[in-house]
């Protein structure tokens, strides 16, 4: 496989995990408010935008390469 192809298989699959891991983050923020961990909770929803942003610059970034 070529370089640029591997590339934007990598990419691909690394934006599609981003959005997982966002979903997990999220899932896990309402538990830990759920156990009053408010910071907890908090901590993992920024972790969640951070993952979406990510995911977003990922996608920007596969543009580039088709």
């Amino acid at each position: 496989m070529e370089d640029k192809e591997k590339l934007k298989a990598l990419v691909k699959h690394w934006s599609e995990h981003s959005l997982e891991h966002r979903e997990n983050f999220l899932k896990w923020a309402k538990k830990a408010d759920e156990m009053e961990l408010k910071e907890a909770g908090k901590c993992l929803r920024e972790a969640a935008r951070a993952m979406e942003e990510a995911a977003k610059n990922l996608d920007k970034a596969l543009k580039f390469l088709n």
